[in-house]
């Protein structure tokens, strides 16, 4: 099956990013999150990469990219879909930057659906 990816835009990837440079979260107090932060960890956001697919399966959805991993989460709830790898560590970090972005990745999938998309539009 051919992938049609989009672009997101790049404040999104860099808000994410920041969030992973500082570290994984490891407990959500609130909307701040505790962190370890680790030179490793600082070492290691390079690869990071956040898309959605113009002509995808359901739900509607995005993937995070980072480094040789991936984790797809529904654009709903940031519910992992599925994935494996280094990404889990960030699930919190990605759960906090979707509260924040939710609706531009509603509104980049939206204006992305091609007419013969089998999911269509996301509606809330």
């Amino acid at each position: 099956m051919t992938e049609w990816c989009v672009d997101i835009d790049d404040g999104l990837v860099a808000s994410l990013a920041e969030s992973m440079r500082q570290g994984p979260i490891y407990q959500i107090q609130g909307e701040t999150g505790l962190r370890l932060l680790t030179e490793d960890t600082v070492a290691r956001i390079n690869g990071l990469k956040i898309e959605v697919f113009s002509n995808e399966h359901p739900p509607p959805h995005f993937r995070v990219k980072y480094q040789s991993s991936t984790a797809n989460y529904a654009i709903k709830d940031c519910e992992r879909l599925n994935g494996s790898g280094d990404i889990l560590r960030y699930e919190k970090n990605i759960r906090l930057w979707w509260k924040t972005n939710k609706k531009t990745l509603i509104n980049k999938w939206n204006s992305s659906r091609p007419a013969d998309c089998p999911v269509g539009e996301y509606r809330a």
